[in-house]
């Protein structure tokens, strides 16, 4: 270990000796007598490597120590609790860096040399034990940063103590890894798994380790300049804001999901430093950025990033001039479309879809938009801190469905539905995008100009089916709106000369509302067809356009003092003529200035898919772990489950089984099955649960906590009304014959003549459950009675474990739904001799009911429950 070379992390020897030559601030960094390593652990990291400052030599060391302990002693969070690697980020980053920092000063003693190696190493095999963080066992979630930072965290520890016996597999077994992520949550263009500000959470990290495999000698300098990761920085650099009023007239990442406010990053600076050798023209187009950015110095806001925690001062001045990038409208498959006209001026439009698989750390926005004209911000996102409100209230599956400028539900009821892109073209006078979300499309064109001050506009032709109507189309707006003829003008806020007209066809069929309280534009869509909207923005100086239907019914006609464009814009192909020209195709622009014409019809523009396979439509991850958990469709939740029916009454016992786990819908470590049979005086149900660690100590009867044993639930709404989910019976059978029944909550109520026997079998359990009918106070159900039901098992692990045990249910319980709620159980049907056609009539016909008032105007258009 005394011969391992340090520091090697982020910068080497060699890096050192080179800013020893080039830095301006080493007299006031060796002049500094006291440090603070937790307010500044850049100047103290700075001082002790690049001065003969023995101040910060001792601060260093004393600090490496302290903030090594800090890290082991915050990783049991994980192994006892579950809570990600973000959670101790800042320990992790003060930890490596300060330790690397420590181990480079020649004048450490043996004694705090070994005990800094001590706790490296211990890190080292905390960190790297199978039950960290990773999928087998799964002990993770969802977010793809939090996966990034563990293996960053094995990465940067094993590369402190190459000597180690484990160091290279540790290290070789990380980098993996990191390679697997930069490949697969990259979209082709360069779309990132997470919203802008967990994508740099992700790419902080990615580039951190990639640095260290580089300095540590790794083949491929460390996949530092693999093409991915160039491609996701200047798919970042894109979709930046143009320059902002509201920021300092600089530019941001975009608000899109969990992205915070006016947040900036230095990643930019970043890749102009490490790139500048092997692709200078790339990495003068980052420093162009990165000044655009305000030359920012962190990685982003409200988070800790521990890559590069203490070097950053080696990175922040690339000396590369910068060049304005000459970037255009870009589709990224799997995260969204970017259209704009030009860069680099204060007078931009653009217009962001959002879109794509790649939707983790994303609200339910996908095929929301936001716009910017000519320099000013007219549609605008939410931010993560300050989220508007939901129009209809509180929590629900559909939550923050009515907060994107996007339609309400059916089509966007569920969080787990995207936009899935379907065309794309660019071309210098117009752009074209679509995609698809259920029954909905949404089709995009932009009708630009080299000039930003010359007509730059889109118009949006939103279709909907007759299972996405009726529905409300919402355009939240950055400013204050007017109404004029067929729309409304949106007043920008941060540009006071700047306005957007947004008109709505056909004429008279759509009415907008201006929502003064939500700052949204809210239309009506009563049936199944297609809204059109024009947004155009303007300078106030000059006059709102004349928009009208063309007399096929078809296209659209823009009239402005520059001159008149005609759109089609069209969910299915029209015949016609466009400048002069027979035309036949979905999409086209003739655009008339001065005697000018220019015709473009993009035919066939397809777009290739991130990746092959998966649904389309559903968010998802390419890894070894669950999927994003099920959100219900609008229809699944509610109307009432129809898809688990028993029928009894015939010569066979029905039998459920498949049972699952709730949210995540997979398959329980052990399986259960009940048989359900019906005679004159009871309900009978036979439970067969396999159990390799049985715990049944409870003896008592009505004990609230009979879960705490291996037990089995019957869950029964015997009226099948759905109208009251609080009206229902549970009975609990625990694995020792204890019994806990409830009516309506009720537990002083008990199942009278209730029979229940349990018995141990070779591979698990058994319970016979004979409930009668006057036990419940009913008579026999007869034939074409149906009734709700449920069955659900606690299964222990021979213990009593909250993180282990397992709660599985025979009826899927998707997320924001309770295993409680009667309106997601299955149907028992009762029968004479098995024709079960007049009790599924009658439970269609109560379902039926339901799911019309679902769909109604009532409720869909005016929010009636």
């Amino acid at each position: 270990a005394e011969k391992d070379p340090h520091p090697c992390l982020y910068v080497t020897a060699k890096d050192v000796a080179a800013a020893r030559k080039t830095r301006g601030d080493l007299a006031a960094l060796a002049a500094v007598k006291s440090f603070n390593a937790d307010g500044n652990v850049e100047q103290l990291i700075a001082a002790a490597l690049l001065t003969d400052n023995q101040s910060a030599h001792r601060e260093v060391v004393k600090a490496a120590k302290a903030h090594l302990s800090n890290f082991i002693n915050a990783l049991p969070v994980t192994f006892q609790s579950n809570k990600g690697p973000h959670s101790y980020a800042k320990p992790a980053g003060m930890a490596v860096s300060l330790a690397d920092a420590a181990l480079a000063i020649k004048t450490i003693s043996p004694e705090d040399r070994a005990e800094i190696l001590s706790k490296i190493a211990e890190a080292c095999t905390l960190v790297n034990r199978p039950d960290y963080w990773g999928f087998n066992p799964w002990r993770g979630s969802y977010n793809p940063n939090m996966w990034t930072s563990a293996v960053g965290y094995r990465l940067a520890l094993a590369a402190l103590i190459p000597s180690h016996p484990k160091a290279k597999e540790w290290f070789n077994k990380a980098l993996a890894e990191h390679r697997k992520q930069i490949d697969e949550w990259i979209d082709p263009r360069g779309g990132n798994a997470e919203c802008p500000h967990y994508a740099i959470v992700s790419l902080n990290q990615w580039i951190g380790s990639c640095v260290i495999a580089r300095n540590a000698g790794a083949a491929n300098d460390g996949t530092l300049f693999d093409p991915k990761l160039k491609l996701a920085v200047m798919c970042l650099g894109n979709i930046s804001t143009p320059r902002d009023a509201k920021a300092g007239n600089l530019r941001r990442l975009p608000t899109l999901g969990h992205t915070y406010a006016n947040e900036r990053t230095n990643t930019f600076g970043l890749m102009a430093c490490l790139w500048k050798d092997k692709d200078p023209e790339f990495a003068a187009e980052m420093e162009w950025m990165h000044r655009e950015h305000g030359s920012f110095g962190e990685p982003g806001i409200l988070s800790y990033y521990p890559a590069f925690m203490g070097y950053k001062s080696f990175f922040q001045d690339s000396g590369v001039k910068p060049k304005q990038p000459n970037w255009t409208s870009q589709c990224y498959p799997e995260v969204g479309v970017q259209l704009r006209n030009v860069i680099g001026s204060d007078r931009e439009t653009t217009l962001y879809m959002i879109a794509g698989r790649h939707h983790n750390h994303f609200f339910n926005d996908s095929g929301s938009i936001t716009v910017w004209g000519k320099g000013a911000e007219l549609c605008h996102e939410d931010d993560y801190q300050q989220r508007r409100p939901t129009v209809s209230g509180p929590y629900q599956v559909g939550m923050y469905r009515e907060v994107h400028s996007m339609p309400d539900n059916p089509s966007t009821y569920s969080v787990e539905r995207v936009m899935d892109l379907r065309e794309f073209s660019t071309a210098p006078d117009f752009d074209y995008t679509s995609g698809v979300r259920q029954g909905w499309q949404r089709q995009v064109a932009f009708i630009k100009d080299k000039d930003p001050l010359a007509p730059n506009y889109f118009v949006i032709a939103d279709t909907f089916d007759k299972t996405a109507a009726p529905t409300i189309w919402r355009l939240y707006v950055a400013g204050d709106c007017t109404p004029i003829p067929n729309g409304v003008t949106v007043n920008a806020w941060d540009r006071k000369d700047v306005a957007m007209d947004v008109i709505f066809l056909p004429s008279k069929t759509y009415e907008p509302q201006i929502m003064k309280e939500k700052q949204h534009i809210h239309v009506a869509v009563p049936k199944s067809g297609t809204l059109t909207a024009i947004l155009y923005p303007r300078l106030k100086s000059e006059p709102t356009p004349t928009v009208s239907m063309l007399a096929d019914g078809k296209g659209i006609e823009v009239k402005t003092a520059a001159g008149t464009d005609v759109i089609y814009l069209s969910p299915e192909a029209v015949k016609s003529k466009l400048g002069g020209k027979p035309f036949e195709g979905k999409v086209g622009l003739a655009k008339k200035r001065g005697r000018k014409t220019v015709v473009v019809t993009p035919g066939e523009c397809d777009v290739e898919p991130g990746w092959e396979g998966g649904d389309h439509q559903t968010r998802e991850l390419r890894w070894e772990g669950p999927q994003f958990p099920k959100f219900p469709d609008y229809e699944e939740a509610l109307v009432p489950n129809q898809g688990n029916v028993l029928v009894v009454g015939g010569k066979k016992p029905a039998v459920a089984e498949g049972f699952t786990l709730p949210i995540t819908v997979v398959a329980p470590r052990q399986s259960t099955t009940v048989a359900v049979t019906a005679d004159d005086q009871a309900l009978d149900l036979v439970f067969t649960c396999l159990d390799r660690d049985i715990l049944g100590e409870i003896k008592e009867q009505d004990n609230i906590k009979l879960w705490k044993d291996d037990c089995v639930y019957v869950w029964l709404d015997t009226s099948h009304a759905h109208e009251n989910k609080k009206q229902h019976i549970m009975l609990q059978v625990s694995v020792s014959g204890a019994v806990h029944d409830l009516r309506n909550g009720d537990a002083a109520w008990n199942i009278t003549g209730l029979k229940v026997t349990t018995d141990l079998t070779g591979d698990g359990w058994k319970a016979h459950i004979r409930v009668p009918w006057k036990g419940l106070g009913l008579e026999k159900p007869g034939a074409g009675t149906v009734w709700g039901i449920n069955f659900s098992r606690m299964d222990q692990p021979g213990k009593v474990d909250h993180g282990a045990m397992q709660m599985s249910s025979w009826v899927a319980i998707p997320n924001g739904s309770e295993l409680i709620d009667p309106d997601r159980w299955g149907h028992l049907l009762f029968t004479a001799d098995g024709d079960d056609g007049p009790a599924r009539a009658a439970m269609e016909k109560v379902h039926n009911a339901i799911k019309a008032r679902a769909y109604s105007p009532d409720v869909l258009l005016h929010g009636k429950k």
